[in-house]
Parts: structure tokens; sequence; C-alpha cells
């Protein structure tokens, strides 16, 4: 299935971004563990952040001048806590490894 982006509300304080899809789910994207490594180091600023866009057809979010962009799915698929996708995850056993 591919989601659309209805809108956004990005939280350049918390570097978040709440993002509601056509279905009217309601997603938010917690993006500082990104901001750590490579090119994603260009958002830390929170003016920066804040300029984040809807992409091509509510298909992605985007920030034009840094040329960084991501797909609605993936975004969706991340960080939507579904009732089910909650159980699954109280129930398993994660192991990190360094």
């Amino acid at each position: 299935m591919f989601y659309h982006i209805k809108t956004i509300k990005p939280d350049a304080n918390n570097y978040s971004i709440k993002i509601t899809y056509s279905d009217h789910v309601v997603i938010t994207a917690d993006f500082k563990a990104l901001l750590k490594k490579g090119v994603m180091t260009l958002l830390k600023n929170p003016a920066v952040f804040g300029q984040v866009q809807i992409g091509d057809k509510g298909r992605s979010i985007v920030w034009q001048k840094q040329e960084i962009d991501f797909c609605a799915d993936s975004l969706r698929l991340k960080f939507y806590q579904s009732p089910e996708k909650t159980e699954i995850m109280a129930n398993s056993v994660v192991t990190y490894t360094s």
C-alpha cells in the first residue's frame, strides 16, 4: 500500500515531525538519533530542520536545499504504533550489540 502525507508539523526544538496521512493516521517521527552522522548533521540547526516540506504527491518529506528526503511509507513503518505492533514489541526480546 502506498501512503500519502496530508499535513506535517515540525517541532524543531525536539527534532520531531507530526505527520498526518490521508487515511487520518498520525505519527510522530523523532529524528534526534539520526542527526548524529553524515548528511543528517545539516538538520541540527532548528531553523533548517523547520524547513521540511511535503514532497511530490505527498509521498515523502523533504529538505530541498539539503537534498534530504524520507519516504512516507518508510516513516510510517518505523514510527506508527498500532495496538498490534505495540503488543508484538512488548513480547519481543531485543538484543543490542555495539
